[in-house]
């Protein structure tokens, strides 16, 4: 790796792909992420974590549990790439919830969070890419869309969380459209992992 200090987050990611290591950095990830939940604490803190379809398929993924109630750790499979093959992506996740583990399809609408993701993989949450948020308050095609999504969230049983929520009039018009979570700058910066992830709006 380039051990520069420069590096942002997706870069890192980025170099471990470009260098064939993504799914050994994404495992390196979560099971940093889980000994931190763990070493936190708080019982009522629970965390998100993407990760790729290949590593969501990698038996070393399993290995990254600990002892704690995993219905606190979200899995949201990433945009970024694509998923091959379903029946096995499901299987995998079947394990996982097996063991309490949620799932998130992250990005809906964007890069391969396709409807087929939804459709398919029954996600405990969806997740609206920042592209359907913004401006969502002027603009009648989004409000559209992000309400049929709503929509078939309550049928499935599904919570919606929007991403990229900036301007109260944004917060305000997803209120309306009956969306409870929430991610954006309007409601929290970027934080350490005590910090609420996802905010009620």
């Amino acid at each position: 790796f380039n051990c520069g200090h420069e590096l942002n987050t997706a870069q890192w990611f980025e170099e471990a792909v470009n260098l064939g290591m993504s799914v050994e950095l994404e495992i390196a990830a979560l099971a940093r992420t889980i000994d931190a939940l763990v070493k936190n604490g708080d019982t009522n803190l629970k965390v998100s974590v993407n990760v790729s379809p290949d590593t969501l398929m990698n038996a070393a993924l399993m290995s990254t549990r600990a002892p704690i109630d995993l219905s606190r750790v979200v899995i949201e499979i990433t945009e970024h790439a694509q998923i091959h093959d379903y029946e096995q992506t499901k299987a995998a996740i079947a394990r996982l919830r097996k063991s309490g583990a949620r799932l998130a399809i992250d990005d809906a609408g964007a890069g391969f969070a396709s409807l087929r993701h939804i459709l398919d993989l029954m996600p405990d949450m969806i997740k609206l890419d920042i592209t359907l948020v913004q401006g969502i308050d002027h603009d009648q095609p989004r409000r559209a869309l992000a309400a049929g999504l709503i929509s078939f969230a309550n049928e499935i049983g599904a919570a919606i969380v929007a991403e990229g929520i900036e301007t109260p009039e944004e917060l305000e018009c997803l209120r309306k459209l009956g969306v409870h979570l929430g991610q954006g700058y309007i409601l929290a910066r970027p934080a350490p992992l005590a910090d609420v992830l996802a905010a009620k709006i």
